[in-house]
């Protein structure tokens, strides 16, 4: 599906995974995703954008050195940071170091040329990035992606929010926005939601003051 939606293009497709609550599974998605057409072989990059958590830098190992090193301008050379995955051989873009300032390193011009530099050598791109209504990531990256997948997962993502969710995709928030639900119960006959969670439940959830101190990020000064 994917591939049909994305359809051929002499560029790579630039694809931002985001969702609405933490816990949705979008970073378990975008490395299989990714996984999956690297077994078809294509040319794919999974790129760690969610520059508090760092959940998909996991993969490589969690190095010291990443996106947010090149978006400092602490890193001049793109192929300093691009790895492996432990698992296969999906190439990865890690976090690096913990930023204090995530918002602002994603603002600056370095996102756009590391993001066209990188096209010129792969079929896909994928961003990892953080739930939509955290921080205002989600928002900065999808102006450089071509796609974006939103991951809903049944249980955890209150049904009376859905119309919040199409007038994002109806007002083009997120560029040719598709929806994944994530975490369904074929067997039950049902939708398998529970009633009493909100929307932004538990939204801070590691997002907050002091979240991301782990690593250390200490200037050149």
């Amino acid at each position: 599906n994917l591939e049909f939606v994305t359809g051929n293009t002499d560029s790579a497709q630039v694809i931002m995974i985001t969702s609405a609550n933490p816990g949705s599974g979008k970073t378990f998605l975008c490395y299989n995703l990714a996984k999956s057409l690297v077994i078809k072989g294509k040319r794919v990059l999974a790129i760690d954008l969610d520059l508090r958590k760092a959940s998909l830098s996991k993969y490589a190992g969690r190095p010291k050195q990443g996106a947010s090193d090149y978006l400092a301008g602490r890193v001049e050379k793109l192929g300093d940071i691009i790895l492996q995955s432990e698992e296969s051989s999906l190439d990865i873009i890690p976090v690096g170091t913990i930023p204090p300032n995530p918002t602002e390193l994603l603002f600056t011009e370095r996102l756009k040329y590391m993001l066209t530099e990188l096209r010129k050598d792969y079929d896909y791109i994928f961003l990892d990035c953080p739930p939509v209504e955290i921080v205002a990531d989600a928002s900065i990256i999808s102006k450089q992606a071509d796609m974006t997948l939103f991951i809903i997962r049944a249980g955890l993502f209150d049904r009376s929010m859905l119309p919040e969710v199409e007038k994002m995709y109806t007002e083009k928030k997120y560029n040719n926005m598709s929806i994944i639900l994530n975490a369904t119960d074929s067997g039950s006959g049902r939708y398998g939601y529970k009633y009493g969670y909100k929307y932004g439940y538990k939204y801070g959830y590691n997002y907050g003051y002091g979240y991301g101190n782990y690593g250390g990020y200490t200037s050149d000064k």
